[in-house]
C-alpha cells in the first residue's frame, strides 16, 4: 500500500537544481535514439519539461515507484521511464522497450537521488516527533512537580493530610478537596482551584479577567508584571478586569536628592469603565482626572491622576479647557507658568480668554470680572488688545516709537511694527489691508488710544 504521488519539476535551467544535468542527457539520449532525425534538445524548457514522480511507502522511507516524465508542451507526456524496472514507454505510440544501456547509470543515480530525498524526509520528521515527544515529557515532568507542589502548599496551609499528600496523583488536574478543575497563573504556572467557593482559591489566590478567562495571574506575579499590572480590581464592584479595562493612577513621583523618584503608591485602579462605577467614583470623589500637560506623570500610558496625587498648587482655568495637576508641574509642563490677576488673584491658564497679558513684557491683565469691578480702579492693568494684529500689550510698551497707517493714519501698535521687515516701509493697519485685497468699503479701525481694554 502507497501514498499519493509527489514530483520534483525540471522546467527551468535557472533553478540549478543538482539533478538537472542528468535529466537533460537522459532526455537527449531518448530522443536522439527514438527520433535520429529530429534536432535533440538542448536543454529543458517550457516545451521539453521534464519531472521525477514518486510515491513512497507505508514505512514512508523509501519509494515504491520512481517515474521519470519527459513531456513536450504543457501536459503532453512522451516518455515515462519506471526506474524501478528501468522500462522505457512511449505514450504517443503505445510502445515499451527497455532503457538503453548507455543510460542505465544515470537513471540509478536519479532513483538514487530520490531515494535520499524521502529518507531525509523521513528522517526530519522522525528527528521533529522525538523532538515533540521530548517536550512533552519535559511538560508531563514540570506538571507533575507543580502539582506536587500544590498539594505540599495545601498541606502546609492544613488543607490536606500528610496520606493525601503521598497518595494523590501527580497527573491529576482536580482540586484534592472538591474535585473543581485546577487553574494556574499564565506567568509563573502555580496551582490553585478554579472553585471560587473552594477554601483553596482563597488560600491560593489567582485572580481572573471577568472578561478574559485566559489571563490568570497570581498576587506575586501581579506585584512584578509591571505598572499598571496586567490585571486589576475594580474598587467599586470588585471584580477583576484587564488593565486596559480599568483606569488607573500609577503614583505621583516623588523626588528626594538626586537618585530616582519614588512613588506615592503603587499603581491603583479607580474604577471600571461600566457606568455604574464610573458614576460611583465620581460621586465619592475618588475618580481619577486627566491632566492637561502632555508630559504629566499622569499621562504615561493614559492613567489618571487620583486625589491622593494632586496637589495643592493644582490648577483649575475658569475657561475650563484646562486643569494641572501640579504635581507635574515642576519637571514639566505644557504652558509656559499661568497668568495671575493682580486684582482677585486668580489663576488662568495661558489660553485663557479670560485674562490677557503683554506679548512683550508678560506683564498679566485683571481678569474680565475683576475689569467690571470699580475696586479694582487704582489696580495697574493697563493691558491693551491691538485691533489690527489682536496682539495685547500694556501702556508701557505699546507706547515705545508707535506708527500711524499710512492709508487712514491710525495708529498700529509695536507687534505690527516689528512685523515689517523693512522699518522705511509704509504701515498698514489689518482694516485697510482687507480694504485693498478685497475692494470692498473700509471696515472700522480703531486707533490705538481704544484699544479693546484700555
Amino acid at each position: 500500500m502507497t501514498n499519493g504521488w509527489n514530483g520534483i519539476t525540471f522546467d527551468d535551467p535557472s533553478t540549478g537544481h543538482p539533478m538537472l544535468p542528468r535529466v537533460t542527457q537522459v532526455m537527449q539520449h531518448i530522443y536522439s535514439t527514438i527520433h535520429p532525425e529530429r534536432p535533440t534538445p538542448s536543454t529543458v524548457d517550457r516545451w521539453y519539461s521534464l519531472s521525477l514522480s514518486y510515491q513512497v511507502e507505508n514505512s514512508g522511507h523509501e519509494p515504491s515507484i520512481v517515474i521519470l516524465n519527459l513531456r513536450e508542451g504543457v501536459r503532453n507526456t512522451h516518455f515515462m521511464i519506471n526506474l524501478n524496472t528501468m522500462n522505457v514507454q512511449d505514450k504517443f505510440h503505445e510502445h515499451r522497450f527497455p532503457a538503453p544501456q548507455e543510460i542505465l547509470s544515470v537513471l540509478r543515480e536519479l532513483r538514487e537521488y530520490v531515494r535520499g530525498t524521502i529518507r531525509a524526509k523521513w528522517e526530519a520528521e522522525e528527528a521533529r516527533k522525538r523532538e515533540l515527544a521530548r517536550r512533552r515529557e519535559l511538560a508531563r515532568e514540570e506538571q507533575r512537580n507543580r502539582v506536587q507542589a500544590f498539594y505540599c502548599c495545601l498541606f502546609d496551609k492544613g488543607l490536606i493530610n500528610k496520606d493525601g499528600v503521598k497518595n494523590l496523583s501527580g497527573d491529576s488536574l482536580h482540586c484534592p478537596v472538591c474535585s473543581a478543575r485546577q487553574t494556574s497563573c499564565n506567568m509563573c504556572k502555580l496551582i490553585s482551584c478554579s472553585n471560587i467557593d473552594c477554601e483553596v482559591s482563597s488560600a491560593i489566590p489567582i485572580a481572573q479577567c471577568f472578561n478574559h478567562h485566559d489571563m490568570k495571574f497570581c498576587a506575586s506575579c501581579l506585584e512584578h508584571s509591571g505598572s499598571p499590572p496586567h490585571l486589576g480590581k475594580c474598587p467599586i464592584c470588585a471584580i477583576w478586569f484587564c488593565s486596559k479595562e480599568l483606569e488607573w493612577c500609577i503614583g505621583r513621583p516623588v523626588y528626594s536628592g538626586t537618585g530616582p523618584p519614588t512613588r506615592l503608591h503603587p499603581a491603583r485602579p479607580l474604577s471600571c469603565r461600566s457606568n455604574t462605577c464610573v458614576e460611583n467614583s465620581q460621586e465619592n470623589r475618588k475618580s481619577g482626572r486627566r491632566c492637561s500637560n502632555y508630559g504629566c506623570w499622569s499621562r504615561d500610558g493614559g492613567t489618571r491622576t487620583c486625589p491622593d496625587c494632586v496637589t495643592q498648587d493644582n490648577l483649575s482655568c475658569p475657561c475650563g479647557q484646562y486643569w494641572s495637576c501640579g504635581g507635574c508641574k515642576p519637571h514639566v509642563s505644557s504652558i509656559l507658568g499661568v497668568l495671575t490677576c493682580p486684582g482677585c488673584h486668580q489663576r488662568f491658564c495661558r489660553s485663557c480668554s479670560y485674562i490677557g497679558a503683554c506679548d512683550r513684557c508678560d506683564k498679566e491683565g485683571l481678569c474680565d470680572d475683576c475689569m467690571e469691578d470699580k475696586e479694582n480702579e487704582g489696580v495697574e492693568h493697563a493691558i491693551s488688545r491691538c485691533r489690527s494684529c489682536g496682539g495685547f500689550l500694556c501702556e508701557k510698551c505699546g507706547g515705545k516709537d508707535e506708527k500711524s497707517c499710512f492709508k487712514c493714519n491710525k495708529r498700529v501698535c509695536k507687534i505690527c511694527e516689528l512685523e515689517e521687515d523693512d522699518s522705511t516701509l509704509d504701515v498698514v493697519c489689518a482694516g485697510c489691508i482687507e480694504l485693498i485685497e478685497s475692494e470692498s468699503e473700509v471696515s472700522d479701525c480703531e486707533p490705538f488710544d481704544s484699544w479693546y481694554g484700555s
